[in-house]
């Protein structure tokens, strides 16, 4: 399990990073791939705190939580000290946005606990047959 949660971050990460290098100009903004970005995050984030955690569903979304809010305080205190342009400037967002980014690590997180209950309930099911 831990290999395809390695595996599946490290794809999401290289194809953000191919999108945001092969389709930016100085025309078209990026804006989007905030939000699904956000959402995976969440899932992914969600998967490696359950394992951390001993599969404790209270700590897992406790620290999830934590490490949701601890990425947005780190975009404000990125954007104090920070003058330059980046390729996209998520710095620069505001406090409508931050919640959104918020809302969709949350639905990222929901949709693991989903996944996992339904996957559980199959095995359970395998083992009584």
């Amino acid at each position: 399990m831990k290999k395809y949660i390695f595996y599946a971050s490290s794809v999401w990460l290289l194809l953000s990073i191919f999108i945001i290098f092969a389709f930016y100009t100085g025309n078209t903004k990026l804006y989007w791939i905030d939000v699904p970005t956000h959402f995976v995050a969440g899932i992914m984030i969600g998967a490696v705190m359950f394992l951390a955690s001993k599969r404790n569903i209270r700590k897992t979304i406790i620290f999830s939580f934590l490490v949701f809010i601890g990425w947005e305080f780190f975009e404000i205190i990125a954007s104090s000290l920070s003058e330059k342009e980046f390729i996209i400037n998520i710095f620069s967002e505001q406090k409508s946005n931050r919640i959104q980014d918020i809302i969709m690590d949350t639905l990222g997180l929901a949709l693991f606990f989903l996944v996992y209950k339904k996957r559980l309930k199959r095995v359970k099911e395998y083992e009584m047959n």
